[in-house]
């Protein structure tokens, strides 16, 4: 099962590179670490920036940029794709996002998020590009009962409700990428969430996004989250990978995703334009303890189960089982004017399609400096894949930069 989105890496240089090409990139690599690091250190991250506020309410800004350097295998790269034939070597701007926020009263906010999610440089697809990720009005009657209505992140999985700039790790796992469309973790529709105490619900219908320019057939799409906080709260719609020693937080969820008569583009060959009935269920729990104020652990886990029930009674119903489960460790002291953390995941995916069967083992690792929190980030990480019955050159080695100001 070829992992879809995303710029994936290998574990080495490609050793037929020239020396010449390997200088120059690693130059660049020594370039843009150098002017991160001295960005981390020079001014304190700021959160929203204020750029109107009075008796219309309040304006607020904020950007975010996420750079990456990777060496990726030939065989790690988005499904539908030209297949390469050596090592993917490349330096690019993985997502810039520019956010608003306007509040015209205490009960109603306007949220919009432009931006672009670029795959990377030498391959091209559908999400490359600038555009609009979030757009959405939220009316808040009472803590207890919110609408929202617009474009914004499906309610299922706490690590796609989670930012990709404060995660734990820079990408996320490819469990929660294992939506039955390319529109990624969003969706156009609406939604009503409240919390009561440490309880939060979040129970959405939406249009199918993608589906308009490629099925006559489609339905409205369903999405539920239920979650229970013990310790701090979370009561927002967003939420983060890592609190870093900030707070104490333990949630456990649970959430559905479904839509009849749906196509899905992400699907194997040959079975993209297949009408199916598709469910998904998932559980997760997180779990983030400070010690002392000087170390914090973060365990982030999910189990999932999708299943696509196929309208042509010839074809085998398509399930999907999978879990990961990460741990990080922010470490005492500090580095400079920062502090180091190190993080792991593992992840088992098996998918079966009658008496066809395909599983795929993941094992990464990675160390991050944290300049001023999830602010000013840079990560290294590398990712060991493995799948069966076929063996591809897929593993990662990748260098994160995020500066979010």
């Amino acid at each position: 099962m070829r992992r879809a989105g995303g710029a994936r890496t290998i574990e080495v240089w490609e050793a037929t590179a020239t020396r010449a090409s390997r200088a120059r990139g690693w130059r660049l690599g020594a370039v843009l670490l150098a002017a991160c690091l001295a960005a981390a250190q020079a001014s304190p991250a700021r959160a929203w920036i204020t750029l109107a506020e009075g008796e219309k309410g309040k304006l607020e800004v904020e950007t975010r940029l996420m750079f990456w350097g990777v060496s990726a295998g030939p065989d790690d790269v988005p499904s539908g794709t030209p297949a390469q034939q050596e090592n993917v070597q490349d330096f690019f701007l993985r997502r810039a996002r520019i956010a608003l926020r306007a509040q015209p009263s205490p009960k109603l906010e306007l949220y919009t998020q432009f931006g672009q999610d670029n795959i990377g440089s030498k391959i091209s697809v559908d999400e490359t590009g600038f555009r609009i990720k979030d757009m959405y009005l939220n009316y808040k009657i009472v803590d207890g009962f919110q609408v929202t209505v617009g474009q914004f992140k499906v309610p299922f999985l706490r690590q796609n409700l989670e930012s990709s700039h404060n995660q734990l790790l820079v990408d996320r796992a490819v469990l929660p990428g294992l939506r039955p469309a390319r529109e990624g973790t969003r969706d156009t529709g609406a939604m009503m969430w409240g919390n009561l105490g440490g309880f939060q619900y979040r129970t959405a219908v939406f249009d199918g996004s993608d589906q308009e320019d490629s099925n006559s057939h489609s339905s409205f799409r369903g999405s539920a989250r239920t979650s229970y906080n013990w310790f701090t709260h979370e009561p927002g719609a967003g939420l983060t990978g890592a609190t870093l020693g900030q707070k104490r937080v333990l949630q456990i969820g649970a959430q559905t995703d479904a839509q009849n008569q749906r196509v899905d583009g992400k699907d194997d060959a040959g079975f993209t334009a297949e009408l199916r009935d598709y469910r998904a269920y998932a559980a997760d729990v997180f779990y983030d303890e400070p010690f002392n104020g000087t170390w914090a652990l973060t365990v982030e886990g999910a189990w999932l189960d999708r299943r696509d029930n196929y309208e042509n009674p010839a074809l085998a119903t398509r399930s999907i089982r999978g879990y990961y489960a990460q741990a990080g460790f922010l470490l005492p002291g500090h580095v400079g004017h920062g502090r180091l953390q190190i993080a792991g995941r593992y992840e088992d995916l098996n998918m079966e399609r009658g008496s066809a069967e395909t599983s795929v083992t993941n094992r990464g690792g990675a160390i991050s400096f944290l300049g001023k929190g999830h602010d000013r980030k840079i990560q290294l990480d590398h990712t060991r894949r493995r799948e069966e019955p076929t063996d591809l050159d897929n593993d990662e080695v990748r260098l994160s930069v995020i500066a979010v100001f």
